[in-house]
């Protein structure tokens, strides 16, 4: 392909998806893999990436596979900026009653129902639930393809136009992008609805006052068990998680979370056996990117029968962890922060957190590209969360003696964290 100046603008549905392919090549995802990081079923995904597809994939759907794929955020707008070149092209020819190829199976408007064509089963699978080899087939075409060399220069050199586009997309909130025929308008995809007017959001209330008084008990606090846990790229506003590890009566979970460009609102946690959950800790960074703490205490016990159920507002994504604890009844203190990529470190430290000897500190960062958060030796890290680029990391200590707390570590992601004193 030849090298490009300016934005990536490809010509046809067919240079569009194959953009994709090429993608998919490179990374070596199967189609069950990919089901697995999108949450879409694999005749959708196979159906999306059909060459001869005559019309594009929804942006929802296109938007997905693209994290899935590891497309770094920042080059996402330069995607976005084509399939809405290719999809204006295909309602213009509509509406003059030209032949249009992105528009043969488009609907009409843009946020209408998703056509016949995209609900279609892709071939090899008619029953829409067939093995992956039918649907793989379909993907990859014809067995004599070009050679991997091929392939990943192919790919470097479409990676390469999408991000040179990135700096003039335009028409991300639903508005004409520049040069785009006049009056029409690009409806927002599942990723990017506008935010409903604010909601009374509660603030942590984990900042006791200083008459929280000493650990009670002899108990010392230690960490029992991840009791569920699930990270999700599909849109949404509310989460079912099956318990995986039973949880002791009378022992504590605390629930680490980020919402990926989130809107503001409440969230709440509640499960099967009726425990209460309550906000600790919540910080959302520049990009909308939220990460919360929340905890119950002294908890009715569950099994792998019960289930715990988190809701809140729209997000992109969603990434949760819960863990039992054992050896702590309340949260004394919280401390939380933010900071942009190109650092090399993330640290709470900005703000005051008392710790006495024996508490239990616990830390969650939430982080989009750059390297990995790793905290400062004294902590424990706890099984990551991943999707693409971003991670939930949690990580626990128990205090020695009396001292100033926070959660540091290194990054060069942009991140946002919260420390929490148990006691």
């Amino acid at each position: 392909m030849p090298e490009r100046e300016g934005p990536w603008r490809p010509e046809s549905v067919a240079e569009f998806v194959g953009a994709l392919r090429a993608l998919k090549a490179v990374e070596g995802l199967s189609l069950r893999e990919l089901q697995r990081r999108t949450g879409l079923p694999r005749t959708t995904i196979a159906h999306a990436l059909r060459e001869e597809r005559p019309s594009l994939p929804p942006w929802d759907r296109v938007l997905a596979l693209l994290r899935a794929l590891g497309v770094d955020e920042a080059a996402l707008p330069g995607w976005k900026r084509a399939w809405t070149g290719l999809r204006l092209a295909a309602d213009a020819g509509a509406r003059a009653g030209g032949p249009s190829e992105a528009s043969d199976a488009m609907p009409a408007r843009a946020n209408a129902a998703p056509t016949e064509a995209d609900a279609a089963p892709a071939v090899g699978d008619p029953a829409g639930g067939g093995s992956e080899e039918g649907a793989s087939e379909t993907v990859r075409g014809p067995r004599r393809g070009p050679s991997r060399q091929r392939v990943l220069a192919h790919a470097a050199s479409l990676l390469l136009g999408v991000c040179v586009g990135v700096g003039a997309m335009e028409g991300l909130a639903g508005v004409d992008p520049a040069g785009g025929p006049a009056g029409v308008k690009v409806g927002f995809p599942v990723e990017e609805q506008p935010c409903p007017p604010p909601t009374a959001n509660p603030a942590p209330s984990s900042a006791v006052a200083a008459d929280a008084g000493p650990r009670t008990g002899n108990e010392p606090a230690a960490w029992v068990a991840r009791a569920a846990a699930d990270q999700q790229i599909l849109g949404g506003t509310d989460v079912v998680l099956p318990v995986t590890n039973a949880v002791t009566a009378g022992d504590a979970l605390v629930v680490t979370m980020m919402l990926t460009a989130t809107c503001p609102g409440p969230v709440t946690v509640t499960d099967t056996r009726g425990n209460a959950f309550r906000i600790v800790a919540d910080e959302t960074d520049a990009r909308l990117h939220r990460t919360l703490v929340l905890a119950a205490f002294h908890v009715r016990p569950l099994t792998t029968a019960d289930s715990i159920r988190v809701k809140y507002p729209h997000a992109s994504k969603y990434h949760v962890a819960v863990d039992e604890f054992s050896g702590i009844s309340r949260a004394v203190g919280y401390a939380q922060a933010h900071g942009e990529s190109g650092q090399t470190a993330f640290s709470t430290s900005s703000t005051r957190l008392d710790c006495a000897a024996g508490d239990l500190v616990v830390g969650a960062v939430g982080s989009n590209s750059g390297t990995a958060p790793v905290f400062t030796a004294e902590w424990t890290a706890l099984p990551v969360l991943r999707l693409s680029s971003y991670r939930l990391s949690a990580a626990y200590r128990v205090v020695p003696a009396d001292q100033m707390c926070a959660a540091t570590g290194t990054t060069t992601s942009q991140w946002g964290a919260a420390a929490v004193v148990f006691r």
